[in-house]
């Protein structure tokens, strides 16, 4: 180690310094089960490693090694680190290129990557690992012909954290990072008092175990009257899941769905129920190829069950009846019917911690 700083410091004070390669890691590992559902769904491989490793550097058409791992070659631009005079924590974006929509794919039915750690690793060419160098007709012994291949010899890694998506479009997404001390949703204690926002996960079987039909969109319009209640009388339970054949799920005789099905995606290669959590979509427009429309990237053609997180929204899934906004009050078992045997709301807010009306 001590050889390897010293060799990395004397390449720092040279006159002549060799090459500086960035390589970028994007680590998915909060997000993984939601990924390897990706590849079941729709084909999308990134494998099994919850790292994704990218370089906008060129080996040829190679990717480039550094500590025993492949950095594929992808446009990427990482700016702003600098430091402000007034004290302020540097806020860095990375722009990366987004390839035939496929980056916007992932980062829609994921959160917007929402937290994810973003590392920044940097060295100069003559420590590249030999693999680099491997298999080249001018380089017969597959050395680092510019040095000595040395995987301690490099900069601190930067660290940073997905803050959130500044820009989308079919050419690049950009992200706003941060550093860990402003890592958002992190807070001591872990679970935050608020008077009027639920913190329970939606349909969780932890806090929420909200378990019936679709309620709401994600802008708290109303969705139980655009599906036939009786198709579901036991709730999740009897809502399919989507698939890529189509409502009969026939692999030899591809098929769509009709306006006003639902569907629920679930993710199923994790144990934590975080990361399980089912998903619930309303069809909203009829289609021949399901394929050609998957719920969590088609808003034309599907719409999300969402929950507002309000103790109103609670109301209208875990009682028997729920005054509308017209000021009338209507039975709602028929869709909730799973959850009427609750003792009371699973509302996750604190109430009684606000001392006057708010609004």
């Amino acid at each position: 180690m001590a050889k390897s700083e010293s060799n990395f410091n004397k390449q720092l004070v040279s006159i002549t310094p060799d090459s500086v390669v960035d390589m970028y890691e994007i680590d998915f590992s909060n997000l993984q089960s939601n990924f390897e559902m990706l590849k079941d769904l729709y084909g999308v491989n990134l494998g099994a490693d919850p790292v994704y490793r990218f370089s906008p550097m060129k080996n040829s058409s190679n990717p480039v090694y550094w500590q025993g791992n492949a950095y594929q070659p992808l446009p990427v631009k990482m700016e702003g680190f600098e430091s402000q005079s007034d004290g302020r924590l540097p806020r860095p974006t990375i722009s990366i290129a987004n390839p035939e929509g496929l980056l916007s794919k992932i980062v829609r039915s994921n959160k917007d990557f929402a937290n994810c750690k973003i590392t920044r690793k940097r060295t100069f060419v003559k420590f590249l690992d030999d693999e680099n160098f491997q298999n080249r007709n001018l380089n017969e012994s597959g050395k680092n012909p510019f040095g000595e291949s040395d995987p301690n010899s490099h900069f601190p890694d930067d660290i940073f954290f997905v803050n959130k998506k500044t820009v989308e479009n079919k050419n690049v997404i950009t992200f706003e990072l941060v550093s860990s001390l402003e890592l958002q949703g992190s807070a001591v204690p872990a679970r935050i008092v608020m008077p009027s926002h639920c913190s329970w996960m939606y349909r969780c079987s932890i806090g929420c175990g909200y378990k019936g039909l679709a309620i709401e969109d994600t802008e708290g319009r109303d969705l139980t009257q655009k599906y036939a209640h009786n198709y579901y009388s036991n709730g999740l339970e009897d809502i399919p899941k989507w698939s890529k054949h189509g409502f009969l799920d026939n692999e030899q005789v591809p098929g769509g769905y009709d306006s006003g099905r639902l569907v629920k995606i679930i993710p199923q290669s994790s144990t934590d129920p975080y990361k399980s959590t089912p998903v619930v979509f309303l069809c909203i427009k009829t289609h021949a190829i399901a394929s050609d429309h998957i719920p969590f990237f088609d808003i034309n053609h599907w719409v999300k069950d969402e929950c507002q997180k309000t103790i109103d929204s609670c109301k209208k899934r875990f009682s028997k009846s729920h005054e509308d906004s017209l000021g009338g009050s209507r039975d709602i078992t028929d869709y909730n019917k799973t959850n009427i045997t609750h003792k009371g709301l699973r509302f996750g807010g604190f109430p009684g911690t606000e001392r006057y009306p708010v609004g």
